[in-house]
């Protein structure tokens, strides 16, 4: 008999990280979606969150001890040859030498290979399941603190290849995996949930063309950078592997967000098993577009599933299957559409929306605007709109003039949504500020209410993503313009700003470190640059700063050493050894001053 299995994974708080928010939610939705809502037997399929219960008197808490025995029990002992098991990860990963791995609870960013769980272990473990109907889900937290560097991804998208496991990653290795207040979720796992919820993505080929448009579309909508899923399905065949029970084929429902119906001849192309094994997997596209190399790209020209040697060519020439996939245009970009145009798009958005407003703005006014009397200007002055309160001056000779009308309801909500045409924080706030003047009990006053609390929810959105792109600054000063007319998005707001707060506490106290350890460097001088290493090493992987210090350590080491093979070369071998001996470890130049200090030492002796 046939058996859906899934393994759900999540991780907020990580012991040597700064926690996630939603990865733990992420995990248990899918997996009570799985269970509750696809009909996956609860009692073969496992949820690892950090406070999961028990199953059968064992732990599921997500270590990295518990996380590999669990994976490896389940493709060993639960799988038969016609089931389907589904992997989900909500969590950080990270890349090191071209190594992925992926953090469990207790990893240590500073020493992945003996806490983190790599990527190529866990694709061995799926790999000797007795199954190949196997879908690999990563939605992956890319740290911008350590090793900024290496993008995860790329060793991961190899490995699906070559043990022909479909997966699919929650964004492309330029881009961050981002979650948000405002869905309670991370952007992934809502626009997977979305299309699995539809019924329409019974299939491995429905899903990857749902993600494909949906993910990107939601993250635009939340005034977020684009997100776009990558996808790696070897071979081509495996994109008719079927997802869900097919006597539980979960029925179509309708959305909240009123989902509208896809297109499938406008979704965004994925690569189907075409990456060449000489070429990186994640950079697939040819076109002169700089920003569309990656994977989830391909040409125009039909491709076939790649052959690694004659011998493959031969065997696997009669099983060999193409698919024909839609294709965008050839020219399009919108496929890597960036930050900056993202904006663009957004500001022309919300210019056209100004015109129409200030169109009915002209039309409900027209009289004034016209210079014609009203039913108010009996005396002859002119109605003035503003925000200032009615106040009655005399002027020069004294003759009073006529009180200001205030605005109408209707006119401050007009002029607030006008103040959003520049999409920013402070946009926001000031839209706020007039749509809090319309006082309880007129008609306009429940519109105003939720248009405050919506633009509340947007502001906090603008300072996550601010403090998403390491902008901690800005973050602070949107975080700082929420009202507090919506308690929860309020508390939410206040709780972020001292986490921020606290880590630029930490930003500007590892900054003034850097800066000292510059400052203390003497020209020529060894000893000068190894204290200056030593300060820069208390910045640890997980604080802001520590790439930086990672790049002068490196530097620094191989000036010491510059210094030691100057020295050498003036036969000074034991100023030599000891300007070597200061190199560190963690430097590029350290295993060729280890093997020099030998050589020296020796002719320290001969010498003697």
């Amino acid at each position: 008999m046939k058996h859906h299995v899934c393994i759900a994974v999540g991780i907020n708080q990580y012991q040597y990280l700064q926690p996630l928010n939603y990865a733990q939610k992420d995990a248990e939705a899918i997996y009570e979606f799985l269970v509750n809502g696809a009909g996956f037997p609860q009692d073969q399929s496992l949820l690892l969150t950090d406070n999961s219960p028990q199953v059968s008197g064992m732990s599921t808490y997500p270590n990295q001890e518990n996380i590999l025995d669990w994976v490896e029990s389940v493709c060993n002992e639960q799988l038969g040859h016609e089931d389907v098991l589904w992997l989900f990860w909500s969590g950080y990963g990270f890349s090191k030498e071209g190594k992925d791995y992926l953090l469990p609870i207790d990893g240590n960013p500073a020493q992945l290979e003996k806490t983190g769980i790599p990527i190529e272990k866990l694709y061995d473990a799926l790999k000797a399941a007795p199954t190949d109907k196997i879908l690999v889900l990563l939605d992956i937290n890319r740290s911008q603190g350590a090793h900024a560097g290496e993008s995860v991804g790329t060793q991961t998208v190899e490995l699906a290849r070559q043990k022909e496991i479909p997966t699919i990653l929650s964004c492309r290795r330029e881009q961050l995996s981002r979650e948000t207040s405002a869905l309670r979720q991370g952007f992934f796992t809502a626009a997977l949930l979305e299309g699995l919820k539809t019924g329409e993505c019974s299939t491995l080929d429905q899903l990857i063309h749902f993600l494909g448009e949906r993910l990107p579309e939601l993250t635009e909508q939340h005034l977020r950078p684009r997100q776009k899923p990558v996808f790696a399905v070897y071979p081509a065949i495996k994109l008719q592997q079927v997802l869900l029970p097919e006597s539980r084929q979960v029925a179509s429902v309708s959305l909240s967000n009123g989902m509208r119906e896809m297109n499938m001849a406008t979704v965004e192309p994925y690569q189907n098993g075409t990456v060449p094994l000489s070429e990186d997997p994640l950079k697939l596209s040819t076109s002169s577009d700089p920003g569309t190399g990656d994977l989830g790209s391909q040409t125009n020209e039909p491709a076939e599933h790649p052959k690694t040697s004659a011998e493959d060519l031969s065997s696997k020439a009669s099983t060999s299957v193409q698919q024909t996939l839609p294709q965008p245009p050839a020219n399009s970009t919108e496929d890597t559409m960036s930050d900056s145009s993202f904006l663009q798009r957004l500001i022309l958005w919300s210019g056209a929306t100004a015109l129409v407003l200030l169109l009915g703005v002209f039309l409900t006014n027209k009289p004034i605007f016209l210079g014609e009397k009203t039913a108010k200007s009996s005396s002859g002055t002119s109605t003035v709109v503003n925000n200032s309160k009615p106040t009655s001056a005399t002027v020069g000779t004294g003759t009073p003039t006529t009180p200001e009308t205030p605005p109408t309801p209707q006119e401050l909500l007009q002029e607030s949504k006008l103040l959003l045409k520049d999409t920013s924080a402070s946009g926001f706030s000031k839209a706020i500020a007039l749509a809090a003047q319309i006082p309880l009990g007129d008609p306009q006053f429940q519109q105003a209410q939720a248009n405050i609390e919506q633009w509340s929810q947007t502001i906090l959105d603008i300072a996550e993503g601010r403090a998403e792109s390491q902008n901690l600054t800005g973050a602070v000063d949107a975080v700082k313009l929420i009202p507090d007319a919506n308690p929860t998005v309020y508390k939410q707001g206040q709780e972020k700003l001292k986490e921020w707060q606290a880590q630029l506490a930490i930003a500007e106290k590892n900054q003034a470190i850097l800066t000292q350890a510059k400052g203390s460097i003497k020209p020529g001088q060894a000893s000068s640059y190894s204290d200056a290493i030593s300060k820069v090493e208390q910045i640890s992987a997980d604080q802001p700063g520590y790439s930086e210090a990672q790049k002068l350590i490196d530097q620094w080491g191989n000036k010491i050493w510059e210094i030691a093979q100057s020295r050498a070369k003036k036969k000074q071998y034991s100023n030599a050894v000891e300007a070597a001996q200061l190199v560190p470890e963690k430097s590029s130049a350290y295993a060729d001053a280890q093997k020099a200090i030998a050589e020296w030492e020796t002719k320290v002796k001969q010498k003697k």
